[in-house]
């Protein structure tokens, strides 16, 4: 049996996904700005930094558990050693990306080349890092608390994140008379913390996984998972599968929203002022859903709670649509729905992880890493759609750039709603179908799973 999660463990395993949040947030929301207004880059160049270095990061995105399971453990276990080795060359790579070295051309590629090293290096750490999820609980119980403590943490790390606003990023520039040092200092604190805080997850997971010293000491046991096996561990897990489409559907709404809200706060609300209120409600919202889930899942089982989770966000976001004249009325279902997309997210890690054990279970091999790595795929191929639907809608309903939000027509304003909240809303209630049909882990059968895989090792050893 495995050790019994520790209080630090059950408190705290999420801090580094804290860390992770703030670093990974610089990025998500200012590279585009620094690329075009600070660093001075034309938006040919732009769009060639941003779309080889998402592209690369799409095609990368389901092999890196694979090559953890594949490779020989190192020093500190399969999967710890990771969240060790990786964060010192994220920090360096990352604080990179911030930079403007040279002229012409090389800047460009000092940028893309650290924008690629930095995400292939954290995508490791990332992966790692869920991975310990089932490695080091016992029960799904274990799995729902560590899911829920890390999506908690997660939800944090977006609200701390909003006080690192972009003035706050310009004025450190300003104070040091180099706007684009203010971005390579920031982007250097942030990563920083993520070292600091994956360090913290390393040293509270010491003693739950099983060293490269102690897994030479007992020959019975394969270090490696072989291709052949984590192909079975996919083609022969109907769950993992449903799941994975179900998960694209839920990024597709954090996606999807989180580009069309400007929008929707502009021409179709017309008070862009509380675009502000609505970011800090939601995220506050979403921390506390994240919080709460653990509780539900332990009253009413993960896989019912994360399906409840699923219906309840879709049936939020649909409703919406019949209060956007009144502000505060859309924003209180908006907020309702924030929270249950906190909610599944803190669940998901859960579900995967139930996964992986139905997987050891049938083929009778570990996957750990290759199966907690593909939650990278769906991510992904959804921030792919979201640069490709928000597009196409404004075109389709006749948005034009700069345009005045009183000039918005009744058409305009129909299509932000649509994107906005409709078609993440019927979106998302397709994922709560397919897991409600496709996804059968029930509480019972995990634990009757992970008992006879417990006995199996017990014969084995």
């Amino acid at each position: 049996m495995k050790k019994p999660l520790s209080n630090a463990l059950k408190r705290f395993y999420g801090i580094g996904d804290f860390g992770f949040t703030l670093m990974a947030n610089v990025e998500l929301y200012y590279l585009a700005y620094f690329l075009t207004n600070v660093a001075k880059f034309d938006l040919a160049t732009t769009a060639l930094i941003m779309t080889t270095t998402s592209m690369i990061d799409v095609i990368l995105s389901p092999f890196y558990g694979g090559i953890i399971d594949g490779m020989k453990p190192m020093k500190w276990g399969r999967y710890r050693s990771w969240l060790l080795v990786m964060p010192p060359i994220v920090t360096l790579f990352y604080t990179l990306e911030f930079t403007t070295i040279g002229t012409g051309m090389v800047p460009v590629v000092i940028i893309i080349g650290a924008y690629l090293v930095a995400h292939i290096f954290w995508n490791f750490s990332y992966v790692a890092n869920v991975a310990l999820i089932p490695t080091i609980s016992s029960t799904p119980e274990d799995r729902a608390q560590l899911s829920a403590t890390r999506g908690a943490y997660n939800n944090a790390g977006k609200l701390a994140f909003s006080a690192v606003g972009l003035a706050t990023v310009l004025y450190i520039g300003t104070a040091v008379g180099n706007p684009v040092l203010g971005f390579t200092l920031v982007a250097l604190a942030m990563a920083l913390v993520y070292w600091v805080t994956y360090f913290i997850h390393f040293k509270m997971t010491d003693g739950y996984e099983e060293t490269h010293q102690e897994a030479s000491q007992n020959t019975k046991k394969k270090e490696k998972t072989s291709i052949m096996q984590m192909a079975k561990s996919l083609v022969q897990n109907p769950h993992l599968l449903v799941l994975l489409l179900a998960d694209l559907t839920r990024w597709i709404v954090n996606f999807v929203m989180a580009g069309s809200a400007a929008y929707f706060f502009t021409y179709v609300t017309n008070n862009v002022a509380m675009f502000s209120v609505y970011l800090l409600v939601a995220n506050g919202m979403a921390l506390i859903g994240s919080y709460l889930s653990k509780y539900a899942a332990s009253k009413f089982t993960t896989r019912t709670a994360g399906i409840f989770g699923f219906y309840a966000l879709g049936v939020f976001l649909l409703i919406s649509q019949f209060f956007v004249n009144d502000i505060m009325i859309v924003l209180v279902f908006l907020s309702c729905a924030q929270f249950f997309l906190g909610f599944i997210y803190a669940l998901i890690s859960a579900m995967y992880s139930d996964a992986v054990i139905y997987s050891e279970w049938k083929t009778g091999s570990k996957a750990s890493g290759w199966i907690m790595g593909l939650m990278n795929l769906p991510l992904k191929i959804a921030n792919l759609i979201k640069g490709a639907i928000i597009p196409a809608v404004l075109a389709a309903v006749g948005f034009v750039a700069k345009m005045d939000p009183a000039a918005a027509t009744p058409e305009l304003k129909t299509g932000i709603v649509q994107l906005f909240v409709i078609i993440p809303g019927i979106g998302i209630l397709v994922g709560a179908v397919l897991l409600t049909v496709g996804y059968r882990l029930t509480r019972d059968k995990v634990t009757n799973y992970q008992k006879e895989i417990d006995e199996r090792q017990a014969i084995v050893e």
